[in-house]
C-alpha cells in the first residue's frame, strides 16, 4: 500500500516510515497536516496515518480537509494522548484506528490491517 504519514517529529517520522517500509508499504511523509493535505490530492495514499497533534493543521483538522477534497483513505491516527478523549475518536470523525506512540512494528501492522478492513 501507498502510506501517507504526518508527523511533526521528525524522529517519528523516520522510525514509522522505516516500520511502514518494512512491512512492505510505501511512504509519502508529511511534516505537518498542511503539507499531508497537499500531498494526499497528488499522491493518492491508499491509507493517512496522521499525528493528532501537529502545527499549521492537526491530523483531525488535516483529515477533514482531505474528506471535504474527496480523499477517501482510511485513517490511522497516532497520538502520545492516552486518555479516553482521543480513544473516542476511534471510528468517528472517519478515524478508523488511533494508535498510541511510542508505535511498534506489530502494532503499525495491526492498525493498518483493520483501517484497510471494508466498512
Amino acid at each position: 500500500m501507498k502510506v501517507l504519514l504526518a508527523d511533526d517529529d521528525a524522529l517519528i517520522r523516520a522510525i514509522v516510515s522505516d516500520l511502514l517500509a518494512e512491512l512492505g508499504h510505501g511512504v509519502v511523509a508529511a511534516q505537518d497536516g498542511a503539507e499531508a493535505v497537499a500531498l494526499s490530492a497528488r499522491e493518492r495514499p491508499d491509507v493517512l496515518v496522521l499525528d493528532l497533534l501537529m502545527p499549521r493543521l492537526s491530523g483531525l483538522d488535516a483529515l477533514r480537509a482531505m474528506r471535504a477534497a474527496g480523499v477517501a483513505a482510511p485513517a490511522v491516527l497516532l497520538t502520545a494522548i492516552t486518555d479516553g478523549s482521543v480513544r473516542a475518536l476511534e471510528g468517528a470523525e472517519e478515524v478508523a484506528v488511533v494508535l498510541e506512540k511510542p508505535v511498534s512494528r506489530r502494532a503499525l501492522a495491526r492498525a493498518l490491517a483493520r483501517a484497510s478492513e471494508p466498512r
